[in-house]
């Protein structure tokens, strides 16, 4: 997994999740990077990372909206 830097595609999937109201769909933990499919209106988007900061994201994801 790549270190705790700034990972901008977190920033992007935190900011569609908990401020513009995209619903994940898809979350996948893998141990070659975790992948979170979004949606809202009918559109999707997916959002992939084997950054730490993203896993830990991913794993309060399924936290907040289990599947």
């Amino acid at each position: 997994m790549a270190g705790w830097g700034d990972d901008p595609t977190l920033a992007e999937l935190r900011t569609l999740v908990y401020e513009e109201g995209w619903v994940p769909t898809t979350i996948e933990e893998s141990t070659g990077g975790d992948t979170v499919v979004v949606g809202k209106d009918g559109e999707t988007r997916t959002f992939s990372s084997d950054h730490i900061a993203f896993h830990r994201f991913v794993e309060g994801l399924k936290e907040d909206f289990p599947q």
